[in-house]
């Protein structure tokens, strides 16, 4: 998974995209690339680690000229070589000038790009730089008609924004796979991921990109195009996991729908008799609260506390670094536990990585009984649209069964929110995706 910001016509650009950036950053933390541009020329600086530790520095933010810029977070969602040239924006040439592109998602049909245009040859092992070939190959001086007949050879997830020298593009892909919206502050205008990142900047949210559109930014404001009609399949796991609480995606509030998301789940899986309900930090929290708002599965109480200097585990890259995040990431409240019968929400169970260390420091604490309520279906397929889950050997429950992940885990009960149940809590269930659940790709 990865994020993008955008500023346009802003002092102080590519500060304002380091603030941006960095309310995005749950959303991923290996990788950071900044472009910017002065109406003239673009600039690039970039870096392994967060958005605040990469451009710590006023002399890198120096060199980032311009009101205008362009950033990327990204962690990796296939297996390529650490290098800085698959940090994001890639650059490139369009009409003899510079520009740079950012995107979110995962192109799927890179091979038959490939085949089709035997010409393109890659300096990275980004899709996104396969964006960047196209535009060379069909230019015709129409940058958006350009972009549209890129994107109509594009299959899968994209998200993207495309900076030059004299506007800004954000574009969504026909189905509306990951969240893009646009912000306005006092003339500047911004696109984000997420749209919680506006208040950080000042600005308010304007619009999201519709699917199969794009949003041009430049001198004169704002121009929508439509490239392509489709059927929108957006990401069910936006809202469930990934999204910042104060974010609103796919015009859902995130904190409402996680509260009730925790509503559905007690009324689908109670524990009776139990003593509290706990939420394991950051994303079950809401939903934790929910599950024990009637009370009648136990009492919301936390006893899992998140230290916020350590990385979210489920974007590590590697196994071995999201086991050491789990081991430093969670504390608990041990004279709360001792002795007592506990409910523990989890937004979801993926690998089962974080599932099996708080466990065993709850039985180690004394826990009485432990009880799991799992928010999300069982994941049982491989995402192939951004989300770092690329094999069905990774995935838990692909390879056991409720009763199995239970006792791998060491829990006392298991149950998760069933499918149905969760398609039921949206007015338009076939307008998401999820094929991470069932199986059902596009």
């Amino acid at each position: 998974m990865c994020a993008i910001f955008g500023v346009f016509h802003a002092k102080k650009a590519a500060e304002l995209c380091v603030i941006g950036l960095h309310a995005n950053q749950h959303r991923a933390m290996d990788y950071v690339g900044i472009v910017s541009s002065d109406g003239a020329h673009l600039y690039r600086e970039r870096g392994a680690g967060l958005a605040r530790q990469v451009f710590s520095e006023s002399a890198i933010l120096t060199r980032l000229h311009g009101l205008d810029a362009l950033g990327h977070i990204r962690y990796p969602t296939v297996a390529d070589e650490e290098s800085r040239d698959n940090i994001q924006p890639v650059m490139g040439i369009y009409g003899r000038k510079q520009i740079a592109i950012a995107h979110n998602g995962n192109i799927t049909n890179t091979k038959e790009i490939r085949e089709q245009f035997p010409s393109i040859r890659c300096a990275t092992s980004l899709d996104t730089e396969y964006i960047l070939r196209l535009l060379e190959i069909f230019e015709t001086g129409d940058i958006e008609k350009d972009i549209g007949k890129v994107c109509s050879h594009l299959k899968g997830s994209f998200a993207f924004g495309v900076l030059s020298v004299d506007r800004m593009i954000a574009i969504q892909d026909p189905h509306g796979n990951r969240p893009l919206s646009i912000g306005e502050s006092n003339g500047s205008h911004f696109i984000s991921s997420e749209n919680a990142a506006f208040a950080n900047v000042g600005a308010k949210w304007v619009c999201d990109v519709r699917p199969g559109s794009m949003v041009t930014i430049d001198a004169e404001g704002l121009t929508e195009r439509r490239y392509a009609q489709g059927s929108e399949k957006k990401c069910r796991f936006e809202a469930i996991y990934y999204g910042h609480p104060s974010s609103t995606i796919f015009g859902e509030r995130v904190t409402q729908f996680r509260v009730a998301l925790g509503e559905a789940l007690e009324v689908t899986c109670p524990a009776h008799d139990a003593d509290f309900v706990m939420g394991v930090p950051d994303s079950a929290i809401l939903i934790a609260m929910g599950y024990g708002k009637s009370g009648a599965s136990g009492t919301y109480f936390p006893m899992i506390f998140r230290n916020h200097y350590v990385g979210r585990s489920f974007l590590a890259a590697k196994q071995a670094q999201r086991d050491d995040i789990v081991s430093q990431k969670l504390q608990f409240t041990a004279d709360e536990i001792y002795g007592r019968k506990i409910v523990v929400v989890d937004d979801s169970i993926v690998r089962g990585t974080t599932t099996i260390k708080f466990v065993r420091v709850l039985r180690f604490l004394g826990a009485r009984e432990i009880h799991l309520r799992i928010a999300c279906p069982p994941i049982k397929h491989p995402c192939t649209y951004g989300i770092n889950t690329p094999t069905y050997d990774e995935l838990i429950a692909a390879q056991k069964s409720v009763e199995e992940i239970r006792k791998t885990v060491g829990a006392d009960s298991l149950e998760y929110l069933p499918l149905e149940v969760l398609k039921q809590m949206s007015p338009n269930p076939e307008l998401f995706c999820y094929a991470c659940m069932d199986g059902t790709y596009w």
